[in-house]
């Protein structure tokens, strides 16, 4: 089977290229597309010319010369049929010049090249051809309606004979234009040049005293001024029949501090002096505090970081990107590599120039050397032009797509094919050639009406993800969200979009399926040959590097693939952690929380036995349940205070055989006719909520909101407390809104389990404060060691900090800086707020401990004038702070954890001791738990004196007031901070 990615390449040429043109150039609103033009200079020959291109820039006045050269400058000739030279200049037209141009041309009439200067042309805006005649209103070719401007307003632009002219270039003498044996370049028109014209009075020439009034600003000025010298509103906006002054779409920029709409020619906010054009700010900008000034700030969303890219055509192993009506070079090469959206901040993938997220035009891109504005086009719309393109190449070469990057090999099945003993049972064939026993008449398609029971598990134990499909089935807009490509493609192409470690992606997949010997689906399926399910579960596979990657897993992690929004877990059993660090289970809390969740719509998972559950095999599998096993949560009732759940296996049979089962005599004909347990089959059935509180581990909830606003910024988790590396987000609320924080790392799945090292994660908010302090703590997430954690708060009108924490990757030997860990903050809020990344104080980590730990923390008092914290509530470890608050007396603290397991400490050892200033605090240790999976045990003994000097004396090394001392790497957390 021939390969469409590896031979995409060299079949480009056989699809015609879509001409690019020059709109309206001489008028403002496209003036600054040419701030940017770089001179350039290519000696070629094409039919015996010499082609030499050259684009400068000055301010005013941007002027355009067809078939002549432009004055004062070297000859240049262009290629692409077309002659055109731009120039931005700041002095009038000079009409004496300009009439001995004409006259040279008049007088080389006797040559042996001839001119036609009476006949004038139009170029089709819609098949681009460039000889209509100049009195007709329809194009000869495609008889589209000739576009303004009208034919009231005569074009000086005259299409010439072509000729074969020898000319050089290469000198660069400026050319005499007293020379009568001038040769002027042959143009012909492919491009939009009925749009490049100057108006002229019905004179010869232009005289002194006629004038044109401004519509913009009202000056009145000169004739031979073609744009106003005050605003550089355009001349032939003013002298035209439209009467409207109002700056329309795409005739004016916004600046981003005050809002003012400027003209495109302004290069800087006529009120707050603003850039146009923000400099790119690196994770070293200035705290807001101090420099407001420098805020890159977007109303609902901003980054500090832009990702500049360079100018190649994408064409990239199985990911096509061919945008048909954009020139190739404002395609951006490199498989994969993300670009950061300067209006939203999503990290889009680089082969797309439409952000996934809030469908606006690349802004790098814009101001580009092409005079051609892209379109902007919707990620839909983005969408189905690639998957057009991929379609059109397969039916010209009459096969089917293959996707190189996911091929229909074992390396797509498992991380180790060679162990795979079994590997070769597996066939991988293209839908038309699967077997389906009992719908062999059906015509597959990709929906028919998505239901939770029409999924079925296959051999893959990736229950997680088909729970979370089953959830979102209940919701058909959802699922539909998940695919681009709703209906079925005969060539075999196919679009997924998913939330991949809180980056939105596209998966481009094939139709090429695991199948058995028998030729049915090995893995996951849907009734009714519909493809969402398995075309997802491959699309999923995919982005994680095989199917192996998906078995085992919480529906929690599915939820938040599919959908992209905030989820939580509720836990249903108590924490091994003995109390008081951890408070018993509110069960009417639980509850309320699950029922108002269900009105709202939200979608919900079950974790049956899992976590650090003690589970009877035999008497789950009694009470018809798996253990280790994800449900879908599909109902939530209380009816006269019985409460009661509906549940789903994915396995789509193997339910419930306890209270409330469907044979169980607890019925009432009331509760049976409301309810209709009769019908619950595929795998639903009802259960009590104390059932659910003895044999389930958690519910997950996933919060799907329609009109919340997103924001998601990336930044990196360091291994040390080092301000050259840290960031946080600085938040400006302008109205009360709710928000939702969820901090995001790097995914585990493409390692096997005895490879994945995930880290702890906590997200924590405090007010902002003036100076180089935090202010008060609002909220935090837990700390856990998993893939996200998140936190939920109503926040009033103010300034907010969020700092991302993680701390068991401290003292592993990570040195490379690309190698530190990234994170992803993803905040969704019911009305649009400000964000932006900013570098923290020197000592972020150190305050935000210390306000973590005096808010959560257990309070002991050690002795008079000290007290110590301990933080181990939602911390997967523990903090250790002590206060000192003696005016003239040190503490000394020797802090002894070492019959702790499973667990790393930032200081790198588990014993410490440590000389507490007067009227100081300071983060004595941060003990973390290395693995999510496992257990971990904390013991800690604390012992303390009062000394009148700062050194240990006999506790340490002579003369040191910490042990082990404090370096570059954990000053920032375990420096003494003063109150």
């Amino acid at each position: 089977m021939p390969n469409l990615n590896r031979s995409l390449e060299a079949t480009l040429g056989s699809f015609p290229k879509v001409s690019t043109s020059m709109t309206d150039i001489q008028s403002s609103q496209h003036s600054s597309l040419f701030d940017n033009l770089n001179s350039v200079c290519v000696g070629k020959n094409y039919n015996s010319r010499n082609i030499c291109d050259t684009t400068s820039k000055d301010k005013g006045t941007l002027f355009t010369y067809i078939g002549i050269s432009e004055p004062d400058k070297d000859k240049h000739f262009y290629e692409n049929q077309t002659i055109i030279n731009a120039q931005k200049r700041n002095i009038e037209f000079d009409a004496d010049k300009h009439d001995k141009i004409m006259q040279l041309m008049r007088e080389s009439t006797g040559t042996k090249t001839s001119w036609v200067l009476n006949e004038r042309r139009w170029t089709c805006r819609q098949c681009s051809f460039a000889y209509n005649g100049f009195s007709v209103e329809k194009c000869d070719i495609c008889k589209s309606w000739r576009t303004p401007p009208s034919l009231s307003q005569p074009c000086t632009v005259t299409v010439t004979e072509d000729r074969n002219i020898t000319m050089n270039c290469s000198s660069n003498k400026p050319i005499n234009w007293s020379d009568s044996k001038i040769q002027v370049p042959i143009a012909t028109l492919d491009q939009e040049l009925e749009d490049d014209f100057q108006i002229l009075p019905d004179g010869d020439s232009p005289t002194e005293d006629q004038k044109w009034t401004c519509k913009k600003c009202t000056l009145v000025n000169s004739e031979r001024s073609l744009v106003c010298e005050a605003c550089y509103g355009s001349k032939l906006r003013s002298i035209t029949l439209n009467h409207d002054m109002t700056l329309k779409k795409g005739e004016f920029w916004s600046c981003s501090k005050c809002t003012l709409k400027n003209s495109l020619n302004n290069l800087v906010c006529k009120a707050c002096k603003t850039d146009k054009y923000p400099e790119t700010m690196s994770s070293r900008s200035p705290s807001p505090r101090h420099d407001r000034s420098k805020r890159n700030m977007v109303r609902g969303a901003t980054s500090s970081k832009v990702v500049q890219s360079t100018r190649s055509i994408a064409v990239v192993k199985g990911k096509v990107n061919i945008l048909t009506d954009l020139d190739h070079n404002s395609i951006t090469s490199g498989p994969y590599e993300p670009w950061q959206c300067l209006v939203c901040t999503f990290e889009n993938t680089k082969s797309y120039i439409i952000c996934d997220m809030c469908q606006k035009m690349r802004k790098d891109l814009n101001n580009s050397s092409n005079p051609k504005e892209p379109p902007r086009l919707t990620q839909q719309e983005m969408s189905n032009k690639h998957w057009n393109y991929i379609v059109k190449y397969c039916k010209l070469k009459k096969q089917s797509y293959l996707d190189d990057e996911f091929p229909p090999m074992p390396s797509s099945l498992y991380y180790n094919p060679s162990e795979i003993k079994d590997s070769h049972l597996v066939k991988w064939k293209r839908l038309r050639d699967i077997v389906v026993d009992d719908e062999k008449d059906v015509p597959w398609a990709v929906f028919r009406k998505p239901q939770p029971s029409d999924i079925s598990q296959g051999v893959l134990g990736n229950c997680w993800l088909l729970s979370a499909l089953a959830v979102l089935a209940e919701r058909e807009d959802l699922v539909r969200a998940v695919l681009i490509t709703r209906e079925f493609c005969g060539q075999g192409v196919y679009q997924v979009r998913l939330c991949k470690d809180g980056h939105w992606i596209t998966v481009l997949v094939d139709d090429y399926f695991p199948c058995d010997k028998r030729g049915h689906l090995f893995y996951s399926q849907a009734k009714r040959k519909q493809l969402w399910v398995p075309l997802i579960e491959k699309a999923v596979a995919k982005i994680h590097g095989c199917y192996e990657a998906l078995v085992s897993g919480r529906a929690i992690e599915g939820l938040a693939t599919l959908t992209g929004a905030p989820c939580e877990s509720i836990p249903l059993q108590a924490s091994s952690i003995p109390a008081p660090a951890e408070e018993e289970l509110d069960v009417d809390l639980i509850w309320a929380q699950l029922l108002s969740s269900r009105q709202a719509m939200f979608l919900m998972g079950a974790s049956c036995g899992g976590g650090n559950m003690k589970v009877d095999e035999v008497e789950y599998h009694s009470k018809g349940l798996r253990p280790r096993h994800a449900y879908s949560l599909l109902d939530v009732r209380d009816i006269n205070g019985i409460r009661l759940l509906k549940l789903r296996n994915p396995w789509g049979h193997f339910v419930w055989k306890g209270d409330w089962s469907e044979v169980c005599s607890m019925w009432t004909t009331e509760l049976r006719e409301e309810l209709m347990p009769e019908e619950c089959q595929d795998g639903t059935f009802w259960i009590a909520f104390t059932d659910v509180l003895k044999y389930f581990d958690c519910i997950d909830i996933c919060k799907v909101r329609n009109g919340w606003n997103e924001i998601r910024l990336t930044g990196i988790l360091p291994p040390l407390a080092s301000q050259q590396h840290l960031s946080c987000i600085f938040l400006t609320i302008l109205e009360p809104t709710e928000v939702d924080f969820t901090l995001f790392q790097e995914g585990q799945r493409k390692s096997e389990k005895s490879q994945r090292s995930q880290l702890d994660l906590c997200v924590v908010l405090f007010r902002a404060r003036a100076g180089s302090t935090i202010g008060s703590l609002v909220e935090h997430s837990k700390r856990q060691v998993r893939g996200f954690v998140g936190c939920n708060k109503m926040l009033e009108a103010g300034e907010y900090v969020v700092v991302p924490l993680a701390f068991n990757h401290w003292h592993t030997g990570l040195e490379d800086v690309a190698a530190y860990p990234r994170y992803v903050l993803a905040i969704h809020s019911s009305k649009k707020l400000f964000a932006e990344n900013i570098l923290p104080p020197s000592y972020i980590l150190a305050d935000a401990i210390i306000s973590l730990t005096l808010a959560r923390g257990q309070r002991h008092e050690g002795r008079e004038g000290m007290t110590a914290y301990y933080l181990t509530k939602g911390w997967a470890g523990l903090v250790v702070m002590v206060e000192n608050r003696h005016e003239n007396k040190w503490i000394h603290v020797k802090c002894d954890c070492q019959e702790s397991y499973n667990v790393v400490s930032t200081r790198g050892t588990l014993k410490t001791v440590d000389s507490v200033p007067p009227l100081t605090r300071q983060v004595i240790i941060v003990l973390t738990q290395l693995e999510g999976s496992g257990g971990f045990s904390i013991a800690h003994r604390l012992t303390h004196r009062l000394a009148n000097s700062q050194g240990l004396h006999d506790w340490g090394p002579i003369g040191s007031s910490h042990d082990p001392e404090l370096d570059h790497q954990t000053t920032g957390l375990h420096s003494p901070r003063l109150f």
